[in-house]
C-alpha cells in the first residue's frame, strides 16, 4: 500500500501497471455496493454463480447508467483486495465501505440495498453465519432492516 490510499505494484521491467484499488475513503458508489456485495459473496469462503448474478441485478438496479465492463472491474478488484486480507482487517475494511456508502447514496438508493442483499445471501441456498455478520454490520451501518430466510 503506498501512502495508505491505494494498492500498486509494479515490475522493474514491466510496461505496464497492475490495476489500483481504491481504499473504502475514495471509492465511487460503484465501487463500494461491489466490494460490499463481494464481501458476502466471500463470507462462506466461495462465489457461487447465483451470487454473481444475484450482485449483477442489483448493479443493474443501482447504477443503471453504467457499463458492465466498469462493473466486472470493480468486482474482481474487490474478489482480490478481501481475499488478501485476514478476518481483522477485512471487517475493518467492510466497516469502512459501509461508511463511504451511506455518505454516497441517497436515503432511498440506501433503503433499495436492503433487498438486493438479502437476495445475495440467500442465492446459493445457504445462509452462513459469516454472511450474517455482515449483513448485522450493514443493518447497523446503513440503518436499514433486511430481511432473510434462513
Amino acid at each position: 500500500m503506498m501512502n495508505g490510499k491505494k494498492t500498486k505494484t509494479m515490475g522493474i521491467f514491466s510496461s505496464s501497471r497492475k490495476e489500483e484499488i481504491n481504499q473504502p475513503e475514495e471509492m465511487s458508489p460503484l465501487e463500494a455496493v461491489t466490494h460490499l456485495f463481494a464481501a458476502i459473496q466471500i463470507a462462506d469462503q466461495q462465489a457461487s454463480y447465483e451470487e454473481k448474478e444475484s450482485w449483477v441485478n442489483a448493479i443493474s438496479k443501482l447504477f443503471p447508467e453504467n457499463s458492465s465492463e466498469r462493473s466486472e472491474k470493480y468486482y474482481s478488484q474487490a474478489h482480490k483486495a478481501l481475499s488478501s486480507q485476514n478476518n481483522e482487517k477485512r471487517l475493518a475494511y467492510i466497516q469502512s465501505t459501509l461508511k463511504r456508502i451511506k455518505a454516497l447514496l441517497s436515503k432511498d438508493q440506501i433503503d433499495s440495498i436492503g433487498p438486493m442483499i438479502a437476495d445475495i445471501v440467500e442465492a446459493d441456498g445457504i445462509v452462513m453465519t459469516s454472511e450474517m455478520d455482515i449483513v448485522s454490520l450493514a443493518e447497523e451501518a446503513l440503518d436499514i432492516k433486511i430481511e432473510i430466510e434462513e
